[in-house]
């Protein structure tokens, strides 16, 4: 458990906790307000680029409000307030006698806390991870690194599971070990990472997205502590606990929750630490090749993923081409000619459309050939010229866009601010390689940056603007790229335009050429894919003025609805 810091938010704070309607007079009224104290711990809770309230606890805290409309008809508002810190969320709801409040800070359950206030149900597991400097051995067992603890040093938090599993360590081994506080659970890991002989306790969600961050800490196999989990608390007797309860323990909570916790933390993280938590019962996980991974993720993953996706697909095409044949030499014995050639061709028609169904799957993980090579050639172009800096940097930001194609690669929707980075990504490396050629801008408005999009989907209008229209201007003339997210009329509106060539004029060049990009064709398959199971469509147009070309994209929001995705 951390405490947090307090500091001024850019959200609004109310100055009491008037509004907390009990769970029995907001079901009466068909409406009512409830009170959340928060405090910042990423990627938990916390306030994100954009100035809004973002991360774990807050998504599942706001996923109450559809729950309660679907189910019961109520229409039920979330009133955040910033409460300071740990110590004061706790207080002030262990203090209440409304109903009606709430408090999230990454809270252990515990049996002490139990008597001062409710818990919700946990929402994921407790797992608290022992951590050394990198310069500790790999300690093989528990009495190894107890009989260690005369030399060392703790870092830990007051009034935490933190300080309590490091003064179990105390008491029972060493009682003279020296122990400082720190902050927040990211102090504790940079402090341990900056003294020799030194330790603490963090939770493994935690810890791994601190290796995200680049805190460099090593992982102990030993002496690892569980918990019941990670909840929200109310006041004792709130009559909201068996709502929470009963939400908490339907399906559509578990879905939701999943899906959250992979969101911030990534579904290789989510699965890790929700299978980790088994370690007491006998389970054991060997956490080293994710942690290898998340330091030293491999440049080519996206290649190998399509190339396995590839021959899966080949495998496929061949059996399904023997079936074929087989159903050729069963039916010869009693069709004529004619009859014959026309199931053939209905059969080839069925593989093609085959064919164009796993290009669909794996069109997500797809990297243009093109690009790919080409950005291959520049980074030996940098090298050979002696550019090391510039090298680097492109290598870097080569490496973070497939980072981004590979961890959205699985995913069924992503939000636009994700979307709009990937393109960030992109245009870099483009514009590294024609940066007299063209600008570019990315605008992505406040009330945008939370819809969701499917992942890719601008990508190839983006790369058409390029390199059908500003890639073919002659004279000097210089290029410009602007891409606009928007919301509209209950719709995200993604505004792409560029001051390029005519494409009726490019459309011709492009026609002399002796291959063509099917990336355009490939975006309409998947459209139509999409807007054959959903009400709500995806509408594309484009617009050919004097001086610019536009083309917009119109995706419904939400764009998954929650009672048809039950």
């Amino acid at each position: 458990m951390i405490i947090l810091s307090c500091f001024l938010s850019p959200i609004r704070a109310k100055e009491n906790t008037g509004d907390c309607d009990g769970w029995q007079k907001t079901l009466a009224a068909k409406r009512g307000t409830v009170t959340a104290l928060w405090d910042d711990i990423e990627p938990f809770i916390y306030i994100n680029k954009s100035g809004q309230l973002a991360g774990v606890e807050f998504e599942i805290m706001e996923s109450l409000k559809s729950y309660v409309k679907v189910k019961y008809g109520v229409d039920l508002e979330v009133h955040w307030q910033r409460a300071g810190s740990f110590d004061n969320i706790f207080n002030k709801v262990r203090a209440s006698k409304c109903n009606g409040l709430f408090g999230w800070s990454y809270y252990s359950i515990t049996p002490e806390r139990k008597q001062e206030v409710e818990f919700s149900l946990p929402y994921m597991p407790d797992v608290n991870v022992l951590v050394t400097n990198n310069l500790e051995p790999m300690y093989a067992s528990p009495k190894e690194f107890t009989g260690r603890l005369r030399e060392m040093h703790a870092f830990t938090q007051p009034n935490t599971t933190m300080e309590t599993d490091v003064k179990t360590l105390q008491k029972n081994f060493y009682p003279k070990l020296p122990i400082t506080y720190a902050l927040n659970d990211y102090e504790i890991m940079r402090s341990v990472a900056s003294h020799n002989n030194s330790f603490g306790y963090v939770p493994l969600s935690v810890y791994i997205v601190a290796l995200q961050k680049d805190i460099r800490v090593k992982r102990q196999q030993v002496l690892s502590s569980h918990r019941q989990g990670f909840a929200a608390v109310m006041p004792l007797q709130s009559d909201w606990k068996p709502l929470m309860d009963e939400y908490f323990s339907s399906a559509l909570f578990r879905m939701k929750a999943g899906a959250i916790i992979a969101k911030y933390l990534g579904t290789e993280v989510k699965d890790l630490v929700f299978e980790d938590s088994l370690l007491m019962h006998g389970t054991a996980t060997d956490l080293v090749s994710l942690e290898k991974e998340i330091v030293t993720k491999r440049l080519m993953d996206a290649v190998v993923q399509v190339e396995q996706q590839s021959a899966l697909r080949n495998i496929l095409l061949v059996l399904f081409g023997s079936g074929v044949l087989l159903s050729i030499v069963l039916y010869s014995r009693f069709r004529t000619r004619k009859m014959l050639n026309a199931q053939l061709e209905q059969q080839k028609q069925q593989i093609e459309q085959m064919n164009q169904l796993l290009k669909m799957k794996i069109l997500q993980a797809r990297l243009n050939p093109h690009f790919l090579f080409n950005s291959l050639n520049s980074i030996q172009y940098f090298i050979a010229g002696g550019d090391k800096k510039l090298s680097l940097q492109y290598i870097s930001r080569f490496a973070a866009f497939l980072r981004k194609v590979i961890n959205y690669g699985d995913e069924l929707s992503i939000q636009v601010h994700d979307e709009a980075s990937l393109l960030r990504e992109y245009l870099w490396l483009e514009h590294c390689r024609f940066f007299d050629k063209f600008e570019y801008e990315i605008t992505v408005h406040p009330s945008a940056s939370e819809a969701s999009i499917l992942p890719f989907l601008t990508h190839s209008l983006v790369e058409s603007a390029l390199y059908k229209g500003i890639l073919h201007l002659t004279n000097g003339h210089k290029g410009k790229l602007e891409i606009e997210f928007t919301k509209e009329n209950g719709n995200l509106v993604v505004t792409i335009s560029d001051n390029g060539l005519s494409r009726r004029i490019s459309q011709l060049i492009e026609n002399k050429k002796s291959h063509t990009n099917g990336d355009e064709q490939m975006l309409m398959r998947r459209i139509e894919l999409f807007n054959a199971h959903h009400q709500r469509k995806i509408t594309t147009s484009a617009e050919e003025l004097e001086e610019k070309h536009i083309a917009t994209l119109a995706v419904p929001q939400p764009l998954f609805d929650l009672i048809e995705t039950k």
